[in-house]
């Protein structure tokens, strides 16, 4: 009877799942150079489909005052995104803007007739808008190669919540440090540091984290072989908390993804010169939206 009744709530609130899609999605591109200057201005205008786990209706019990389910009535996102890049020598700079138009968020619903049994499902909002920018730079400095990037993200969003309309506007720092030592015997090291502020995406507020990667490369055999050994998350950092906001709940969750890790990995390549086609699957995307 559940299961019934959310649909009977779906169908009150939106219109038939089928639908009929006939959208233009543009795009343009533009390049030039001032003086050493490299400059390049690009538009694009594209859809994302929600999951097929996202469409599914199946209810989930969680607890007894918890549920979770999918959404056979969400919308595609369409996408707006423009960016301008410069280049000189060996620095870079980008800036970019991009504007959601019906994005995908998790929210809650009441669910059954009391209204205490909540329903944690997705729902298309009304847009989102947001700008990244970015600056970094490389450099060869004998045997080290030193990359690093800074940048800021700020997203523009509000949604309703059970203590009023909440503006989730905080934006996001990160910086990226990469490093690679060519040592003797054709060795390479990589050290790559990075951290990221606490701040806003979509609906959910992030804690601050960071993490610091090493790895030992060493080809043999004209590259046909391999042996590399790396550590992730060497001091354990990459650990955040996330809170999430909704109409009826707000949860915080710690992040726990035991991304410290260690690998040896061995690695030969057969007839790697015959492999020509470096192309993507026409199916590629329908796969990953499962």
């Amino acid at each position: 009877s559940r299961g019934i009744f959310f649909m009977d709530y779906l169908n009150s609130c939106y219109e038939t799942p089928s639908k009929t899609y006939n959208n233009l999605f543009p795009s343009f591109f533009m390049s030039t150079t001032i003086d050493k200057v490299q400059l390049s201005l690009n538009y694009t205008g594209k859809t994302k489909r929600p999951n097929y786990g996202d469409l599914d209706g199946t209810i989930d019990y969680i607890n007894r005052y918890t549920l979770q389910g999918g959404n056979p009535y969400l919308k595609p996102e369409k996408i707006h995104y423009v960016e301008l890049t410069g280049a000189w020598r060996r620095f870079f700079a980008q800036l970019s803007y991009t504007y959601k138009k019906d994005p995908i968020i998790s929210t809650t619903v009441p669910y059954g007739e009391s209204g205490e049994v909540k329903l944690m499902t997705l729902d298309n909002f009304p847009e989102i808008h947001s700008i990244r920018a970015f600056i970094g730079a490389s450099f060869n400095i004998g045997i080290w190669e030193p990359r690093i990037n800074l940048g800021i993200t700020k997203q523009w969003f509000a949604i309703d919540t059970w203590q009023g309309r909440k503006h989730l506007n905080n934006p996001q720092g990160m910086v990226q440090w990469q490093n690679a030592i060519h040592l003797p015997y054709d060795i390479w090291l990589n050290v790559d540091m990075a951290w990221e502020s606490a701040g806003n995406d979509r609906n959910l507020y992030r804690k601050s984290c960071s993490y610091v990667n090493a790895k030992l490369y060493k080809a043999f055999f004209n590259n046909s072989f391999s042996v590399s050994v790396e550590a992730n998350d060497i001091f354990n950092q990459r650990n955040y908390g996330v809170t999430s906001f909704s109409r009826d709940i707000t949860r915080y969750v710690c992040v726990t993804d035991l991304s410290r890790s260690c690998y040896l990995t061995l690695q030969y390549t057969f007839n790697s010169s015959r492999d020509r086609y470096k192309g993507r699957g026409a199916g590629t995307n329908e796969k990953n939206r499962f």
